[in-house]
């Protein structure tokens, strides 16, 4: 179900020996559980033996490109190191705290998967890609260049990076308000940037979001599809953390505090409440999406 691609190798034999190990790790936990994901004990090894062998493992390929890059002098070395301790100190937190507590449930071990993969996708085309010159990160903007031709050009050159898919987004509207556009999957994320709250709603076409998961997971993708939504949610979180970073330039940590899909139902309802400050809605070759936040702390179109 997580396919290797060759569009994620570096040019560096042993980060990319690393980065495929990385998906045989998830592909064999992905194994073990999949038969047996009702038996309560089985998905607490699986998450807790997971856990050894990916922090083991994650320390030593850090390592290795951490050291790289202080030997080449990479410019970006302090971002790049701060996502890695993000992702040990923040992300990986909460699955500690499972294992300490001694019961793991199945969307446990599923965001666990989907956690530790989601994130790894996002990062190898983003970050450790531009360590090559081939990243959205490679070229961050400047706070003056924010504008909403600016945005347009980020969003298509991060689908571009990221999924290496051309999608021609154009804004249609600075004023979304959660009017109907099809069927569409809408997800709601909480971020802290220094010591303040961050809402994000985000939606998009059905459609365009199964291309997406194509991409990510590869053509079978209906058996699994409750795993690939796990991915593509914490896939779609990083996104837009990276588009914050390509768009501003800002490099400053950016935590996820919640992440959770909501109904389109509700959506009206939340985006009245979230009273945001920017709510964009996108045109694009593949489908239409939408961004709204109650902040200018990740991104501007004004």
């Amino acid at each position: 179900m997580i396919v290797w691609n060759d569009k994620y190798i570096m040019g560096i034999e042993q980060l990319d020996k690393d980065h495929k190990q990385l998906f045989k790790i998830a592909e064999s936990i992905i194994n073990r559980v999949r038969n047996r994901e009702d038996n309560g004990n089985v998905r607490m090894f699986v998450m807790r033996e997971g856990m050894a062998y990916l922090n083991r493992y994650f320390e030593n390929h850090i390592a290795r490109e951490e050291e790289y890059m202080r030997e080449i002098g990479y410019e970006d070395y302090a971002l790049h190191k701060m996502l890695h301790d993000d992702f040990k100190t923040n992300s990986m937190k909460k699955f500690e705290k499972i294992i300490e507590q001694g019961a793991c449930s199945k969307k446990d071990i599923q965001d666990f998967i989907s956690g530790g993969i989601g994130w790894l996708l996002e990062h190898i085309v983003t970050a450790d890609m531009a360590i090559v010159g081939k990243g959205a990160l490679n070229k961050l903007a400047k706070k003056t260049d924010m504008n909403a031709s600016a945005l347009e050009q980020a969003i298509n050159s991060l689908f571009l990076s990221t999924l290496n898919t051309e999608i021609n987004a154009r804004i249609i509207s600075n004023n979304y308000a959660g009017e109907n556009f099809g069927k569409i999957v809408c997800q709601k994320i909480i971020y802290e940037k220094e010591g303040r709250e961050i809402t994000l709603i985000s939606g998009i076409e059905k459609s365009f979001l199964l291309d997406i998961a194509k991409v990510l997971c590869g053509n079978e993708t209906e058996d699994e599809m409750e795993m690939i939504l796990s991915v593509i949610e914490v896939f779609g979180a990083q996104f837009w953390i990276t588009l914050s970073r390509q768009f501003t330039g800002d490099t400053i940590s950016i935590h996820i505090k919640e992440n959770r899909f909501i109904t389109t139902r509700s959506l009206p309802e939340e985006l009245k409440n979230l009273k945001p400050t920017s709510s964009v809605l996108f045109t694009s070759d593949k489908g239409k999406f939408f961004a709204a936040i109650d902040s200018e702390y990740l991104f501007l179109t004004q």
